[in-house]
């Protein structure tokens, strides 16, 4: 497993083949440097199996005791030196659980593992922990283990959608946590059964237990005439075993009259967004401006049929162009230029 070492993004475009490096600090030839050392270094730890393959909780039936004993498997074998734990944090957060001194005499064979016996408070429930570690000649690093009884996806989605800019669709989601994720791959179709791959957006992080987000712009010839696109993504992790999202629909449609109806046009502070629906379920109303930034967002329930729903308290937002866009359980059904007075 590695460490948590590697924090920028990089984008590829199969199509050219166009490498760009996207990091926020200003200073981006040294701090790829440092992000290369710092991987080299992860990589060099990893050989050494310092971190646990997983976790494996006892509560109270092991050799330690009632308060509950946790073993950390290693693969293939244990490191020469057993890690002290300093602390354990799940979803950000510090456990009060704390660790007698390792006993590594489980260690022999492929199985083995060390175990700790805890001396007060609890092992928290999750599935996935965040353990810091030090050993004896003082070092200090942490690992991100799951747990050999979990079945732990490695890429948990927060949220997945697509806003349409003009000619341009916009891909955007959110993961809540990242195992060993090495890229994706966002896949493109026009019949919803073949899929191909336009871009691959390397991982911002690979192991992760907080959000982090991702975008592209395809905008490329392909997308122009089309009535209807299709789109999902391949998590691709470090070992090479894939896993795939849902796939969401985007309808281009080119004259909405029918679909979509936003009133008044131009409008100063309140609308109202008219949409036929052919089945009950969850309208998400998105404005967006010329930038693509999501400026509203907002979701109600509707009812097969035409259905009018309010989107006010708009008088703050910056006169021009912008384009509203309503999905219909997750399928994108219409979008409209409107412009703001």
């Amino acid at each position: 497993m590695l460490f948590n070492c590697l924090s920028f993004g990089i984008i590829k475009e199969t199509n050219t083949y166009k490498k760009t490096i996207d990091h926020p600090k200003p200073q981006k030839m040294k701090t790829l440097t440092l992000a290369v050392l710092m991987l080299v270094t992860g990589i060099a730890a990893s050989s050494q199996n310092i971190c646990p393959s997983s976790f494996k909780r006892n509560n109270g039936n092991g050799t330690c005791g009632s308060l509950g004993e946790l073993r950390l498997n290693f693969s293939p074998a244990c490191p020469a030196s057993a890690p002290i734990i300093d602390s354990v944090y799940t979803n950000n957060v510090k456990s009060d659980v704390k660790f007698n001194a390792p006993n590594d005499s489980h260690c022999g064979g492929n199985n083995g593992y060390i175990s700790y016996c805890v001396t007060s408070g609890n092992m928290p429930p999750a599935n996935v922990w965040t353990i810091y570690f030090h050993t004896a000649d003082g070092s200090n690093y942490s690992c991100l283990v799951t747990s050999s009884g979990g079945n732990i996806l490695p890429i948990k989605y927060s949220s997945f959608d697509a806003i349409i800019s003009g000619a341009a669709i916009t891909c955007n989601w959110t993961t809540e946590q990242e195992m060993n994720n090495n890229y994706f791959e966002l896949e493109r179709s026009f019949d919803g059964a073949a899929f191909k791959t336009i871009a691959i957006i390397f991982s911002n992080n690979g192991n992760s237990n907080t959000k982090q987000q991702y975008k592209y712009k395809d905008n490329g010839t392909a997308v122009k005439n089309q009535q209807v696109m299709y789109y999902r993504i391949k998590q691709v992790d470090i070992d090479g075993n894939a896993t795939y999202s849902k796939i969401i629909m985007v309808q281009l449609v080119k004259n909405t009259t029918n679909e979509l109806q936003v009133s008044p046009n131009p409008f100063v502070q309140n609308i109202i967004v008219k949409v036929n629906a052919t089945e009950n379920g969850i309208a998400n109303i998105i404005l967006t401006n010329t930038q693509g930034q999501k400026v509203i967002v907002k979701k109600t329930s509707i009812n097969k049929g035409s259905n009018n729903m309010s989107v006010n308290d708009l008088q703050n937002l910056a006169k021009g162009m912008y384009f509203m866009q309503v999905s219909i359980n997750g399928n994108i059904s219409g979008y409209q230029k409107i412009l703001k007075n």
